[in-house]
């Protein structure tokens, strides 16, 4: 009898041990740590090193001539979107401020560019432009913004005037020259007033009083000039030649506005 007690005693504590492991384990499990969602990346707000740009030079390339008498003149614009002269003046500006200052293409209508296209001495052209460029940015919050636009200027003591990216026949017979031209300005506006804080032509590197085409310009040989209009869009030599002038253009103009400051 005595030996039986003893066996039914060591059973009850072998299941009593048995019973209490688990509770054990489960006390001294240490709780997973509780995860947080991720919080959602924001983009940062542009501020005062946002600088929007508009660029309005490169849609068409215009062929022109100057004959003998103005009967003689001739005038065809053709469409060069394939140039890529607008990505151009963006990536010059980008370039030249480097990680200063994130710039910003704004996109906009064809239209919005009309005043300054349509020569006129009785419309005032910077209110104008100052209005477009207040719709082209709404919804964009850049501290600056820089637009390029054609420029367009008479040539020599003529009352003929040229603008934007073109070739010029000028002259009859032995005496007659080919010109390249990209004529354009910057203008810098206050990204909160849309002022026009200053207004730079893109230079020719020669005296104004000497030259007969105010702005970048190369005088070429007559095999540049385009067999028929339809024709020059396909024209590499044009098309490079004209982006070396935009480019010069732009490295001698962009510094002179000060944009960054």
């Amino acid at each position: 009898m005595r030996r039986i007690v003893i066996a039914l005693l060591f059973l009850l504590n072998g299941a009593a041990a048995a019973l209490s492991q688990p509770a054990l384990a489960k006390q001294n499990t240490p709780k997973p740590a509780a995860v947080k969602p991720a919080a959602p990346k924001q983009t940062p707000p542009q501020n005062g090193n946002c600088i929007g740009v508009v660029s309005n030079l490169g849609e068409k390339f215009t062929v022109r001539k100057f004959g003998f008498t103005v009967f003689g003149n001739e005038k065809h614009e053709v469409p060069v979107e394939s140039w890529r002269i607008d990505d151009l003046v963006i990536a010059k500006i980008g370039g030249s401020f480097g990680k200063r200052a994130a710039v910003r293409r704004i996109p906009y209508r064809k239209e919005a560019f009309e005043p300054s296209d349509t020569p006129n001495l009785f419309r005032d052209y910077e209110t104008e432009m100052k209005a477009a460029v207040r719709t082209m940015t709404a919804g964009t919050r850049c501290a600056r913004y820089l637009v390029a636009t054609r420029e367009y200027w008479t040539v020599g003591t003529s009352r003929e005037t040229i603008g934007g990216i073109g070739v010029l026949y000028d002259g009859v017979g032995p005496l007659s020259r080919v010109n390249l031209y990209a004529l354009f300005s910057l203008r810098l506006y206050n990204g909160e007033t849309f002022d026009l804080v200053k207004k730079k032509a893109a230079p020719s590197g020669e005296s104004i009083l000497l030259e007969a085409i105010h702005g970048p310009h190369r005088l070429v040989d007559k095999s540049f000039w385009p067999d028929s209009p339809d024709k020059a869009a396909q024209d590499a030599r044009l098309r490079e030649a004209i982006r070396e002038l935009v480019g010069q253009g732009m490295d001698a103009t962009v510094p002179e506005l000060q944009v960054a400051e």
